[in-house]
């Protein structure tokens, strides 16, 4: 037997988890785990050791084992220098995610640094994935994860839920170079996010290198789209850093429909320009402070700020147009982000993270007028297009989150982790929302949340480990309900406190060196959001009497990667899973395009996804993935005690059958040994979908989608210049999403973009 463990030469980096480690010429091999170690049971004889590891340089070293002993043997990989910060990102961590006993997807951004794609579109490329647009820049994004969508799927930025950040950094206006990886959580979700995820969660990892960095890009676009972004690092050596993100993107949005118009009375399909789409936002997000101390391993104060105008084309229902409508948003946000290793004693390790954001939003409906999607108008004596409202509401979100880990003889891990927000919403008294009762439009609304959780994880070797986790939920609402009977308008303000436990198990089991297989099951519970309390102050509306979710998961992964040499390698991974839940939140359109969130009952979900991939050295890729998902509803009787006519239902409104197809071919060394020539390719489609219930007699259905997006790009010098064409939906197709709103149809971008990297000693 040989054991011991991977070290990195660059002692900032310490351990190199998850390497390949293997008897040359032989079957006998294996990964290192979390801690750099690794075992290998082999006959006595003569061998060579061979370690290798995404952004080092292999090694090899010359063994032998003798019969009945055990031999102890580090090794230590010299980083490849001109890739050490952006290679082991997508060796080390994202391998580290994907290993885990958790049904995950960690994925490397970096390769999408080049394109104009926004992370809500590199989430569309992921097996069971589904981003669901209202329109094009800026509009509202819903995640549809494993077949639940909306706020079933939490989103965090590095593990800190982004509830209460605003618009501004919903999924699709965030860039893809903001990350440096995005990991996806189907199903169950680790205890160290504190969350309350029914579904899956999303978190974003920034970029948190010590090392000095410049990217900047600039693209330009169909439809008058500019986005910009500019990402800054400095580390000195005696450990003050710097960071700073920012981004902005701007659209006049005025592609083309095809709707009738409800305004005009006309039931007829025709084809419009949007006129009064414009969409613009920025973003700041900056952090200073020291990393490597004896006190602190990482300690970051953060200020973010944020800006956002909407104009608002139309409802939620693309035939009632608006011309005058228009959202303002502004927020700040400081952050504080400490992380310490061995803290007061060796294995004890520390994290805290912490944002509190101040958000202003000023929603706008004051023009006497009705608009036609021709753009013409007629004047009328009442002010508001849909109800007239001058509201400027303020929210003010603090979220918490503390993890506290410990491990001993490099088998068992203890966490103990805390989250806590707390959200308080404020109106001023300027123009009512003639939509809700004025005496309720200025009742105070709160919502407060506390999520314990505690995980052990026992991890015998590196072929198979197992985790049992506990959370405690408590949650409190205040905010105004409707006490009035047949239709009045009587609203008072109500609380209602929710406390709740959940459980789970989370296994893997690595079969061999290329076949993994993970299983998790999970009781647990999803609390309701702000807004779906809350409403928006325009088309949404508010339910404070909101019940929290409660599901019972179960989900099944298998995994296969293999090299068959040096040129080739294919990658498979299956998963199942299946759901069972109780007072299910679901978002339906009432009257007028108003949108409000009520609990259904219970909803029974169950399906898989498939990914298949193939790489020919690093020329070419090829590989695609398929979901399916089967949700229906399981409530038998309505809430009036009769047989519910929707019972075996789809639920409607959610795509249930989706794939995705994507090539890459790669040209080296043209004009340059340092220069790279790539041509991507993707295709998308959509399956049929009702989007109101089937059995409801109205038989209203999405239909088939299918589009094609192509891109060429050329970069130089290694990657720090780079210039990139693209063509999205170049058959020009018609794609909808939620309740038939119609997304853009076929456009072109280049984006240029600046890399500087430069590795501190």
């Amino acid at each position: 037997m040989i054991s011991g463990k991977v070290l990195s030469a660059d002692k900032k980096e310490g351990v190199v988890e998850f390497a390949t480690v293997y008897l040359k010429g032989t079957s006998y091999g294996g990964t290192t785990n979390e801690e750099g170690i690794y075992h290998l049971n082999a006959p006595a004889g003569k061998y060579t050791l061979v370690v290798s590891a995404i952004g080092y340089q292999t090694a090899e070293q010359a063994v032998t084992l003798i019969k009945n002993s055990r031999l102890k043997l580090n090794v230590t990989l010299t980083p490849s220098v001109e890739q050490l910060d952006e290679v082991v990102v997508a060796g080390s961590m994202v391998n580290r995610v994907n290993k885990s006993a958790f049904n995950v997807v960690a994925v490397d951004t970096k390769k999408l640094f080049n394109t104009s794609l926004d992370l809500g579109h590199v989430l569309d490329k992921i097996s069971g994935v589904k981003i669901r647009e209202e329109g094009g820049v800026g509009s509202a994004a819903q995640i549809n994860l494993n077949g639940f969508t909306g706020k079933h799927v939490k989103v965090f930025m590095d593990g800190v839920p982004l509830e209460g950040a605003g618009s501004s950094f919903q999924i699709n206006n965030i860039p893809a170079s903001l990350a440096k990886q995005v990991e996806v959580y189907k199903g169950v979700v680790p205890v160290d996010f504190g969350g309350d995820a029914l579904e899956g969660a999303i978190n974003i990892v920034t970029n948190t290198s010590s090392n000095t960095f410049v990217d900047a890009s600039y693209s330009y676009g169909s439809f008058n789209t500019h986005k910009s972004n500019v990402s800054f690092g400095y580390t000195a050596k005696n450990g003050f850093t710097v960071q700073l993100n920012a981004y902005q993107n701007y659209s006049d949005n005025d592609y083309k429909v095809k709707t009738n118009d409800s305004n005009r009375g006309d039931s007829e399909e025709k084809w419009y320009r949007r006129f009064h789409d414009g969409y613009h936002n920025e973003a700041v997000i900056a952090k200073v402070g020291v990393v490597n101390k004896p006190w602190a391993d990482r300690l970051l104060l953060g200020f973010t700020y944020s800006h956002e105008y909407a104009e608002i084309q139309n409802s939620n229902m693309m035939a009632i147009v608006f011309g005058g409508k228009h959202r303002k948003t502004e927020g700040l946000a400081p952050t504080l982000n400490y992380v310490k290793k061995n803290l007061l004693v060796k294995n004890l390790d520390l994290s805290v993270s912490a944002r509190y954001d101040k958000t202003t939003t000023n929603n706008i409906d004051t023009v006497a007028r009705t608009y036609y999607w021709t753009g013409e108008y007629i004047n009328k004596e009442t002010q508001g297009e849909s109800n007239t409202t001058l509201s400027k509401f303020y929210g003010k979100t603090g979220s918490v989150v503390a993890n506290l880990r410990y491990h001993f003889a490099d088998r068992h891990y203890f966490s103990i982790n805390n989250m806590y927000s707390d959200y308080v919403r404020k109106t001023d008294n300027l123009a009512a929302n003639a939509g809700q009762n004025t005496a309720a439009y200025y009742m105070e609304r709160y919502n407060k949340k506390n999520v314990l959780g505690f995980s052990y994880k026992f991890l015998p070797s590196e072929i198979w480990n197992v985790m049992a986790f506990g959370k405690y939920y408590h949650s409190y609402v205040k905010g105004p309900v409707n006490k009035g009977g047949n239709g009045a308008a009587r609203y008072e303000l109500q609380s209602q406190t929710n406390d709740a436990l959940g459980y789970g198990l989370a296994a893997t089991y690595n079969l061999n060196r290329d076949l993994q297989a993970k299983a998790s099951f999970e009781k647990t519970y999803r609390l309701p959001t702000d807004r779906e309390l809350f409403g928006d102050g325009d088309l949404e509306m508010g339910s404070s009497d909101l019940k929290p979710e409660s599901s019972r998961n179960v989900n099944v992964n298998v995994s296969y990667t293999h090299a068959f040499n040096t040129d080739h390698s294919v990658s498979v991974d299956a998963g199942f899973n299946y759901r069972y839940i109780t007072d299910y939140i679901i978002r339906s359109i009432k009257n007028g395009g108003i949108g409000i969130s009520e609990n259904h009952g219970k909803v029974r979900g169950m399906g898989g996804d498939v990914t298949v991939r193939y790489f020919y050295k690093n020329i070419f890729s090829v590989g695609g993935n398929f979901s399916y998902q089967d949700t229906r509803d399981r409530e038998r009787h309505t809430s009036y005690g009769s047989e519910s006519i929707t019972y075996g239902d789809r639920v409607p409104n959610i795509p249930y059958m989706f794939s995705n197809v994507d090539a890459a071919y790669n040209i080296h060394g043209l004009l340059g040994e340092r220069n790279t020539l790539t041509f991507g390719y993707n295709l998308q489609y959509v399956h049929e979908f009702y989007w109101d219930w089937e059995s409801n007699g109205a038989k209203r259905n999405i239909p088939m989608q299918i589009s094609h997006d192509a891109n060429v790009t050329c970069s130089l010098q290694d990657g720090r210049y780079n210039i990139a064409l693209e063509a999205r939906n170049f058959t020009n197709s018609l794609l909808y999403d939620n309740y038939s709103l119609q997304k853009p149809g076929r456009s072109f971008t280049v984006k240029v973009r600046y890399f500087f990297f430069r590795q501190n000693r």
